[in-house]
C-alpha cells in the first residue's frame, strides 16, 4: 500500500515537473517564452538603447583573443544626432570601436562600465593607443574611465552635431592622411533625417567614408569648410540622403560647386533605406586614363545571399550602434519595418532578393537581425520577416504578412 501511494505521488510530481505553459512550443523556463530566433532570423532584444547596445557588443566581440576584440569603444550620451554622427565616422578601421550609452542622466551605469570592462580594448595604435572616444561626456565620468578601467580615453567636446562633424573629419584625415571624397550628407533639421539616413550610416561604419550635415534648405559653414578640404579638380561625390522634401533641391544645386552629387531617396523612410540597400556608385574618383583610383559606393545588392539588420525607424537610439553588425559582423545594410507590419517598400526589396531552391544543401540563404525588443518590432513582424527572407514561396495571398497582425477580436470576428 506504502509503495503504491509513493507510485501515484511521484507520478503526480512528474506531471507537475513536466508541465508547459503558454502557447505551442512555450515552456516553463522564461527564455522560452520569447521567440529570440526564427530559422532565418535573430532577434537582440534591447528593452532600452543601454541595454541595447551592450547586447550588440556582446554579440559582435567575444573579445577572448586580440583578434575578436575591439580596437577602442565609443562612449556618448542618449542623444539621437551626436551618437549618429560618432558612428558615422569613428567606428570603422583603424579605430574598430562600437558604440555604448551613458545613462538618461549622463552617468556610466554598473552594466555599462562592467561591459567596458569585458572588452578590454586594443588601443588605436595611429592615435596614441587610445581605448575609449568619449563624445560630449561629463569630465567626471571620463576620470571614471580613467581611474576605474585605467583606459586611454580621448574626448570630443560639441553640441552642435553639424560641428562635431568637422571636428571628426579632420581627426579622421589626420589618422588615415586623408580625407575620402565620398560624403555621406544628411539633414540635421528635419525630423526624418536620421531615419533617412540611417542605411547610408551602415554603410560608412562598413567603409568609413565622409559624413556631414546640411538643413533642408542652406549649407552650414562648418559643412562648407568639409567639403573644401576635398575639393580637386574632381571635387567630391557627395550622397543625399532623402528627397527634395528633406534636403531641398535648392541645397543640391547648391552643393554641385563641390563636385558630383547623387540621391538615395524614397518616398519615405521605408523606401529610402532600401533603395540605399540595392544603391551602387561606381566609377572613377582620381588619376588619369592609365592609372586611376576608383570609387565604389554603396551596398549594390539585388541578389539572394545577404545578410540585413532590420529595427523600428521609431527607436533610432537603438538601431544607430546596430550598425557595428555591418561593421564586424554578418555585414549588411539597414532596412526599416514598423512595429506590427512589413511595409511595402521593405517587403517588395525582400521578394527580389529572395533566395531560390535548389538541393537543401546548396540554397543560398539570407539572414537578419532583428533589433529591439517585441514592443519595438513585434513577433509577427519577426515571423512575416522570417517568410520573406526564406528560400520558400510566398502564399499568394501575401496580405496575411504584410499587414498589421490581427488582434484577438478580429480573429474571433
Amino acid at each position: 500500500m506504502i509503495r503504491y501511494f509513493y507510485t501515484i505521488a511521484l507520478g503526480l510530481l512528474l506531471t507537475a515537473c513536466g508541465k508547459t505553459e503558454g502557447g505551442p512550443g512555450g515552456g516553463s523556463h522564461p527564455l522560452q517564452q520569447e521567440a529570440l530566433a526564427t530559422a532565418y532570423t535573430v532577434r537582440l532584444p534591447g528593452r532600452n538603447p543601454e541595454e541595447q547596445a551592450i547586447l550588440l557588443t556582446q554579440t559582435v566581440y567575444p573579445a577572448t583573443r586580440e583578434d575578436n576584440a575591439v580596437g577602442a569603444i565609443i562612449l556618448v550620451p542618449q542623444d539621437e544626432k551626436i551618437a549618429f554622427t560618432a558612428m558615422n565616422r569613428i567606428t570603422h578601421m583603424p579605430v574598430n570601436a562600437p558604440l555604448l550609452y551613458l545613462t538618461r542622466d549622463n552617468k556610466i551605469s554598473e552594466q555599462t562600465l562592467r561591459e567596458m570592462k569585458r572588452l578590454r580594448p586594443d588601443g588605436v595604435l595611429q592615435d596614441k593607443r587610445t581605448d575609449v572616444y568619449a563624445v560630449n561626456v561629463p569630465k567626471d565620468q571620463v576620470n571614471k574611465i580613467r581611474e576605474v578601467l585605467g583606459y586611454r580615453v580621448r574626448t570630443f567636446y560639441e553640441e552642435d552635431p553639424v560641428k562635431l562633424a568637422s571636428v571628426l573629419d579632420m581627426w579622421q584625415a589626420a589618422m588615415k592622411a586623408d580625407h575620402p571624397d565620398e560624403v555621406i550628407i544628411s539633414a540635421v533639421d528635419h525630423p526624418d533625417g536620421v531615419k533617412h539616413g540611417i542605411g547610408p550610416m551602415g554603410w560608412n561604419a562598413h567603409m568609413g567614408k565622409g559624413f556631414a550635415w546640411v538643413y533642408q534648405d542652406s549649407i552650414p559653414q562648418a559643412t562648407r569648410d568639409i567639403l573644401k578640404r576635398r575639393y580637386g579638380d574632381h571635387g567630391s561625390f557627395m550622397y543625399l540622403t532623402g528627397g527634395p522634401d528633406v534636403i531641398s533641391n535648392k541645397v543640391a544645386q547648391e552643393l554641385g560647386q563641390y563636385g558630383l552629387v547623387r540621391r538615395i531617396d524614397g518616398p519615405n523612410v521605408f523606401a529610402t533605406n532600401t533603395v540605399n540597400a540595392g544603391y551602387k556608385d561606381f566609377g572613377r574618383n582620381w588619376g588619369w586614363w592609365w592609372d586611376w583610383e576608383p570609387r565604389s559606393f554603396g551596398w549594390g545588392i539585388a541578389q539572394a545571399g545577404h545578410n540585413y539588420i532590420i529595427g523600428n525607424p521609431d527607436d533610432m537610439l537603438s538601431m544607430i550602434p546596430a550598425a557595428v553588425l555591418g561593421h564586424m559582423g554578418k555585414h549588411g545594410p539597414i532596412l526599416l519595418v514598423k512595429p506590427d507590419s512589413v511595409p511595402k517598400a521593405t517587403a517588395d526589396y525582400l521578394k527580389m532578393v529572395k533566395p531560390f531552391k535548389t538541393g537543401p544543401q546548396e540554397t543560398i540563404l539570407n539572414f537578419a537581425w532583428i533589433i529591439g525588443d517585441t514592443t519595438s518590432v513585434s513577433l509577427a513582424t519577426q515571423q512575416n520577416l522570417d517568410r520573406l527572407l526564406s528560400p520558400f514561396d510566398i502564399p499568394a495571398d501575401t496580405s496575411a504578412y504584410l499587414t498589421e497582425a490581427p488582434t484577438l477580436q478580429e480573429k474571433k470576428d
